[in-house]
């Protein structure tokens, strides 16, 4: 359906812009974040997981506990290996920050965006999509 895909793009596109495009050292995602998804690791992942997480995936979506989202995400990489992932853009406003991810699987390209938060001085995720790409 061409205008969920339009609207979802937009409203991605609202909260790139509300959370700016200022990018800087403090506002990158951890590497271990990074790592965990090169890695296809959901178990190092989701030492990352907010208390409630927002997964938002071609088959699944909801708000999830951090061990639910961990099996959700699971299920994720092992339908689709990963053959490379590398994050494309970052930014950040106050304790906030996103990062926009492309994951490269055997059987398809995804684009991974983060939403991420700072509390006592580490980074939680509260948010993460999985939208696959246009081919």
């Amino acid at each position: 359906m061409k205008s969920s895909g339009t609207t979802t793009h937009l409203g991605l596109l609202i909260i790139i812009l509300l959370f700016g495009v200022i990018t800087d050292s403090s506002g990158q995602l951890p590497d271990s974040i990074i790592k965990a998804t090169q890695d296809a690791n959901a178990k190092e992942l989701s030492n990352y997981f907010n208390g409630k997480i927002e997964l938002v995936l071609p088959q699944k979506s909801g708000v999830f506990s951090e061990s639910q989202a961990k099996l959700v995400l699971d299920d994720f990489f092992k339908h689709n290996p990963i053959k490379s992932f590398k994050i494309i853009h970052q930014g950040k406003r106050e304790n906030s920050a996103f990062a926009i991810g492309k994951y490269q699987s055997t059987n398809s390209v995804y684009r991974f965006y983060f939403l991420t938060k700072n509390k006592e001085d580490k980074t939680y995720i509260h948010q993460l999509r999985i939208e696959k790409e246009d081919d």
